[in-house]
């Protein structure tokens, strides 16, 4: 169980792909999940939004996870006092990310059709996510309240959508968090536009924005689905 998540988004470069994956499985994530306080990982590779395939222009993009019993775990040490540490080995595979981007989250609650329960859930492990990094203008509660009334009942009505999360960031590029866990790439991917109150899906639209880029879709890499 965990209410916390550190969250590395980035692109891998294809010429070392294979070995760099080979290392980030068998060797990095049993590292991180050796630490005090880490519960579960992630990590998922990156659809095109052309095709629902990966991505094959030079590079892919990534999500890694990481679940922690909260996020103090994941200050002590930090991502800053890590880095120094780290071996030769690990400081070389570093060098085949791109783009890296690193949060760490909170989750406030999650919903299974229109229930919503606490921040205190499973590991992520379903075949799709979708993940939304945003922020809302200073409009937070109306942020908020837009995604409990009517982002949950349109996510809630698509066939494949297990559960959505909602997460406050504590650090990282993005306030906001929302990750949708999905049975197949089928179902229609993540969307802030579509609703039944249309003044409102329009308000929202004006006022959120993507730092760290538009909603991605991705498919599970490591732990391999069965």
């Amino acid at each position: 169980m965990s209410n916390a998540i550190w969250i590395i988004v980035y692109d891998l470069k294809n010429a070392r792909k294979d070995e760099y994956l080979r290392w980030f499985h068998d060797v990095h994530i049993p590292e991180k999940l050796a630490r005090p306080g880490y519960t579960w990982a992630a990590h998922y590779q990156v659809l095109r939004d052309d095709d629902e395939t990966p991505s094959n222009n030079g590079h892919i993009g990534c999500i890694a996870l990481f679940g922690g019993q909260s996020t103090s775990v994941f200050y002590n040490p930090s991502p800053a006092q890590i880095k120094p540490t780290q071996s030769e080995e690990t400081r070389d595979m570093m060098t085949c990310r791109m783009n890296s981007q690193s949060l760490i989250l909170s989750e406030e609650w999650t919903s299974q059709g229109q229930v919503i329960g606490d921040g205190i859930n499973p590991a992520i492990s379903a075949d799709i996510i979708s993940l939304a990094l945003c922020n809302a203008a200073g409009n937070d509660e109306d942020f908020g309240a837009w995604l409990v009334q009517e982002h949950l009942k349109s996510a809630g009505q698509v066939p494949g959508t297990i559960r959505v999360r909602k997460f406050l960031a504590s650090t990282g590029g993005a306030k906001h968090a929302v990750i949708h866990e999905r049975e197949n790439v089928s179902a229609s991917p993540m969307a802030f536009t579509r609703g039944e109150n249309g003044e409102w899906n329009a308000r929202v639209e004006t006022y959120v924005s993507y730092p760290l880029g538009q909603p991605k879709t991705a498919t599970l890499l490591w732990p391999v689905p069965s």
